[in-house]
């Protein structure tokens, strides 16, 4: 009879820490989408400009390639 009890004791606290890791997890998202929903109300206002972005210059290599796959080189057979 006892060790139905502590399996049933053992149920118990795993389910609680699966539970809190949850509840942890819809907090931290929750956070998110409040944030996500003060950016939409911002920018429904009716004096909304968004602001141009900075757009930075492609990174090169040093060689003007773009970076990716070399090409083979085809020797001669």
């Amino acid at each position: 009879m006892a060790t139905a009890d502590l399996n049933k004791l053992q149920q118990i606290l795993a389910s609680a820490e699966e539970n809190e890791a949850v509840i942890s997890q819809i907090r931290k998202n929750m956070q998110k989408v409040n944030e996500l929903l003060t950016e939409i109300n911002t920018m429904l206002e009716p004096g909304y400009k968004p602001e141009k972005k900075e757009r930075k210059p492609r990174a090169t290599n040093g060689t003007g390639k773009r970076p990716g796959r070399p090409k083979k080189n085809v020797s001669a057979e």
